[in-house]
């Protein structure tokens, strides 16, 4: 959204100053301090527009929307004539839910000043909450030639547009040049990344390479959006293609090839060292070739330790990957043997004049649960194994402390609660390195972002108490406390490793608006706090029961509160189903040694069901594994059992909300007489006829009944 050209107040030039710094304050986030400013400035001339727009403006970000219409239309009727007032108020009418008249309002903008692209982005933005697809993209052509063609948000909103008619490779070309123009916007990154996600090369292509690797370990960015196109560059480069005779080799001959003076320098494969460091492989070739490499620096740590010193980037490379997917991969029986003889040696070895041996070790296990690890958390490691020793020592034995001083809302009385939080004290989940930040909305905003065919009435709440309930390890919280405009936030969970991990996470990132504690949400409304927003994404359908801990919640949600739910689709999990069947049928325990058989045997034992599984980046890390397919409790619902479950507890369903507008264009185009798409029973046909359309979870809000 443009802000007032100060040029256009040069007749009030003793005023220019302060409104200068008015508007620095507000592109800063410093709303009261701007407030301040254009106070200041009203006191002197009650008239003034481009203040009263600007207060109007800061009032839209907080989400007053009835003061800020007030204020904007104010300004007009001072100036009509300036159109950087009719878009802010196109944007607010939209924000409202009044699509014609926001449409009439970016129209005034645009016969005002026919040269501004911005009008057009607010009717992009209109148009793709609508559906109507070809009519946004339409805007945003119209705007490309106005002014800079390497305008990043007519850009961005093209290709935004066009991801959502599945048109991925024009949209790779259109985030690209957004990315190009505005290198360091989250939003641009993430975009750019999506447009990835299909994408296999059949030829080397370095400058899409050189593109897309900087992505991995920024925040927002899934690695499996570029998974395809990082191994398929990793599969087509020379260096690792020729080292395809390792495969099978035992560990002697795999050391003996590393060994050679003209071994290669692994880590020098830019896209191989990146996907080590930031994403899971999933590519069998790659994972059985890595599996290999493993084998023959084993036989080196324990037969030819000296010959390690060069591979020391590629050894601590090996060691995170391996760390981040929890050491998904069986260990041969030749493997076990030299294992055992190396932690043998290691016992009396200090990680001073031994840490390539150490770091070998870190391959198969973690080095924070030696019994040494205080005394290898105070060595000197050679720089070249400083991020292996921060991941695999540093940050988990912080971890303990924070865990051990975990604030307690309640004793785990409950047997399922008590079963259900040991597997996750033993697999902390989700094990994420890189946030997804939210952008800071008033709750009405956000809800009219996540539900655009609802019309969600003003809200005056300014600063919303906000519960996540069963956060993980965070990843929800840290997004729900970005994504709430002046937000605190409390986020529980059963297990005190998760939180542990949580909290140093938040800690990391500079998260400074929530709290951790550790709850059972089955007793939950026990605690004397109410909240504006209660979220609880993929946790009630672990509950003994689901409906007991949906009630408890409900005590605490304000009268004109909202609730976002994430519960499991009977047909969304068909395939996990039919994985737990046969976990039952050959009797797999959850154990981490039974996930890793489970998940080597199952491609034998199911190929059409393991390779729908691969599909998923939960098959390549263990403790996702485990949450998928060995979860110790588990519920599923059809839209018929939410719409009981939500009917019982008191809640009116709202919707559904989406990453994409693909599947509201497609909802609407099968039932356009349901304009807030909200019909359960509509949306059990559009299931059955896209089943796979919900296949992580039901994702949807409600609040109180009228």
């Amino acid at each position: 959204m443009s802000l007032p050209d100060s040029k256009a107040i040069a007749e009030k030039a003793h005023l220019l100053p302060i409104l200068r710094a008015a508007m620095r304050a507000i592109e800063g986030g410093q709303f009261e301090q701007a407030e301040g400013f254009l106070d200041s400035l009203l006191q002197q001339e009650p008239d003034f527009a481009d203040a009263i727009h600007l207060k109007g403006y800061i009032a839209l970000q907080r989400g007053n929307l009835d003061l800020a219409r007030s204020l904007v239309e104010r300004a007009i009727a001072i100036d009509f004539h300036f159109e950087n007032y009719h878009l802010t108020l196109g944007h607010i009418l939209l924000a409202a839910g009044d699509r014609q008249a926001a449409q009439n309002s970016f129209g005034s903008a645009i016969v005002l000043n026919q040269k501004m692209p911005d009008p057009y982005i607010g009717l992009a933005h209109l148009f793709i909450g609508e559906g109507a697809l070809d009519a946004a993209i339409g805007a945003l052509q119209t705007a490309r030639p106005l002014g800079n063609q390497k305008h990043p948000e007519v850009n961005y909103m093209l290709g935004f547009a066009l991801m959502a008619k599945g048109d991925a490779k024009n949209a790779m070309m259109y985030f690209g040049r957004a990315l190009q123009a505005a290198p360091d916007v989250v939003r641009y990154k993430v975009g750019f990344a999506r447009s990835l996600r299909d994408l296999r090369l059949k030829k080397p292509d370095p400058g899409l390479i050189a593109m897309a690797l900087p992505l991995l370990g920024s925040p927002g960015i899934e690695p499996r959006d570029l998974e395809p196109l990082i191994e398929s560059a990793i599969r087509l480069d020379p260096m690792f293609m020729a080292l395809a005779a390792v495969d099978p080799l035992p560990p002697a001959a795999v050391a003996a090839v590393l060994a050679r003076p003209d071994a290669p320098d692994l880590a020098a494969i830019e896209p191989l060292a990146a996907w080590l460091a930031h994403g899971l492989v999933s590519h069998p070739g790659i994972a059985n070739r890595l599996m290999a490499l493993r084998r023959g620096l084993l036989h080196l740590a324990v037969h030819q330790p000296d010959q390690l010193e060069r591979h020391r980037r590629f050894i601590a490379l090996l060691a995170i990957r391996a760390f981040q997917s929890e050491y998904i991969d069986r260990v041969s029986p030749d493997e076990q043997a030299l294992l055992q003889h190396l932690d043998a040696a290691l016992a009396t070895l200090q990680a001073d004049a031994a840490a390539d041996r150490f770091a070998v070790f870190a391959i198969y296990q973690p080095l924070y649960r030696r019994s040494d690890a205080e005394r290898l958390v105070a060595s000197t490691w050679p720089p070249d194994y400083a991020d292996l020793k921060h991941s695999q020592l540093d940050e988990p034995l912080a971890e303990r402390l924070i865990a051990a001083s975990m604030p307690s809302l309640m004793p785990i009385e409950d047997a399922t609660s008590r079963f259900v939080q040991e597997m996750y004290e033993e697999s902390p989940f989700p094990r994420w390195h890189q946030p997804i930040l939210g952008t800071p909305l008033s709750v009405p905003v956000r809800l009219r972002t996540a539900l655009p065919m609802q019309t969600i009435p003003a809200s005056r709440i300014a600063k919303p108490d906000v519960l996540v309930a069963g956060c993980g390890t965070g990843l929800h919280a840290i997004l729900a406390a970005t994504s709430y405009l002046d937000a605190k936030v409390l986020a529980i969970d059963l297990s005190r490793t998760s939180l542990a991990y949580a909290k140093r996470k938040a800690d990391e990132i500079g998260i400074a608006n929530v709290d951790f504690a550790q709850a059972d949400i089955l007793k939950i409304g026990e605690i004397d706090r109410r909240f504006d927003v209660i979220e609880s994404f993929g946790v009630l359908h672990h509950l003994r029961d689901p409906a007991a801990g949906l009630a408890q919640l409900v005590k605490l949600l304000r009268p004109d509160g909202y609730m976002m739910l994430g519960l499991y689709s009977e047909v969304g999990r068909r395939d996990v189903v039919a994985a737990r069947e046969l976990i039952a049928k050959h009797g797999y325990s959850d154990s981490p040694d039974d996930v890793r058989r489970f998940r080597h045997d199952v491609l034998r034992l199911a190929p059409d069901l393991a390779m729908r599984l691969m599909q998923s980046s939960a098959f390549h890390t263990l403790s996702d594994l485990r949450d998928l397919v060995f979860h110790r409790q588990e519920h599923r619902y059809t839209p018929a059992q939410l719409r009981q479950l939500v009917d019982e507890a008191g809640l009116e369903f709202l919707g559904f909300e989406f990453n994409s507008p693909k599947p509201l264009t497609g909802y609407r185009a099968r039932f356009p007489q349901d304009l807030t798409a909200a019909n359960l029973d509509n949306w059990a046909t559009v299931e059955l006829e896209n089943p796979g359309l919900f296949s992580n979870c039901y994702r949807f809000w409600v609040r109180h009944k009228a």
